[in-house]
């Protein structure tokens, strides 16, 4: 009996060790998910930093073959950065330029004042606000300066008064032209947002104001109307060719092809039949 049992025992199959789990492992985030203009994904692989930005390698490779030689370590690596910015002036490309040098500090060691002094040097950016997001994250958000008008068909006018040069990107952009002395402008800025609060009914909007020593005052209607209104008063001589177009030259708006509002109590019209006729 005692041999028996003991038989019985060694039938008895030992359990199979099961494999140990890997401790720490995760799975890879989809580079499909949260794609979108204007987000920066940064990916920690082991000792190295790999950025992959909106899906554009040139990216990823650019950091691998700059990658310092004492990568942050797992926990300081950066893994997410999250850009929140119109991108209209300022491209997605210049921003991963300015932020890539920082991010390969990782996320304690991220100088936020450095990371966004260096945005702030850019002339379009008028506004950046950098903030860590735990754990392993950083959220930038970006503003852009508001473009008023086109300056000499190089520049563009913005809000603040500054005279910034004219990103490719808004080559196509349909805005008032400004034109004049740069040191003028200031005072041809003030004229224009005038003239603007002035001329708001359809086909009246501004095209196109200059100035000069010798001509004076030009402005140019979206109607196609141009208008010599000389060195003074220019908003009551604007004011006084609005009454008369909407009294005697209601009828022939679409006739006129210039004004000369520089008299005192009248107004000089140039008609498009003379106009084409001398052409």
């Amino acid at each position: 009996m005692a041999t028996n049992k003991k038989a019985s025992r060694d039938k008895v199959a030992k359990p199979k060790k099961g494999k140990k789990p890997v401790r720490g492992a995760r799975a890879l985030p989809d580079p499909d998910q949260e794609s979108s203009p204007g987000v920066l994904r940064i990916a920690a692989m082991i000792g190295l930093l790999v950025v992959v930005a909106s899906g554009l390698g040139y990216t990823a490779h650019w950091l691998w073959q700059q990658a310092p030689s004492v990568a942050p370590s797992r926990e300081e690596a950066l893994v997410n950065v999250r850009v929140k910015a119109p991108f209209r002036a300022v491209s997605e490309k210049a921003v991963e330029d300015i932020l890539l040098p920082h991010l390969r500090n990782g996320f304690f060691a991220l100088d936020i004042d450095g990371v966004r002094t260096a945005l702030m040097d850019d002339p379009w950016i008028v506004n950046a606000s950098v903030s860590r997001r735990w754990p392993h994250g950083v959220e930038v958000v970006i503003e852009e300066a508001e473009p008023l008008a086109i300056w000499g068909g190089d520049h563009l006018l913005v809000a603040s008064g500054a005279l910034l040069p004219r990103p490719e990107n808004l080559r196509d952009l349909r805005l008032p032209e400004l034109a004049g002395d740069a040191d003028l402008v200031d005072r041809i800025m003030m004229q224009y947002q005038a003239l603007a609060g002035l001329l708001t009914t359809k086909d009246m909007e501004v095209r196109r104001l200059s100035f000069d020593d010798l001509a004076g005052w030009q402005l140019e209607l979206v109607s196609g109307i141009r208008l010599q209104l000389g060195h003074d008063e220019l908003l009551e001589r604007v004011g006084r060719f609005l009454s008369l177009t909407r009294g005697v030259l209601a009828p022939h708006l679409q006739k006129i092809a210039g004004v000369d509002a520089r008299y005192n109590n009248a107004v000089a019209v140039q008609w498009k039949e003379m106009e084409e006729a001398k052409n």
